[in-house]
């Protein structure tokens, strides 16, 4: 059986898709409906992101295709 669940994404790859995107770490929060404090601590490493939302940010931000079928 293959295990489906996503693994929450490291503060390198959640600031590194923001600086992708060209959003400010304000701009990104706002994008997924966060805190400001909350994405830096995200991006700082103090906690985790969720995979859903960070999932959510990727296709708000047109870096993952919505029909893809994402591989883990």
């Amino acid at each position: 059986m293959t295990d489906t669940k996503k693994k929450s994404p490291s503060p390198a790859e959640i600031r590194e898709a923001r600086t992708n995107a060209g959003l400010t770490q304000t701009e990104a929060a706002q994008t997924v409906q966060a805190s400001l404090r909350g994405w830096q601590q995200w991006e700082a490493g103090d906690r985790t992101m969720p995979p859903g939302l960070f999932e959510l940010f990727m296709l708000k931000t047109g870096q993952w295709p919505l029909d893809n079928d994402m591989e883990t």
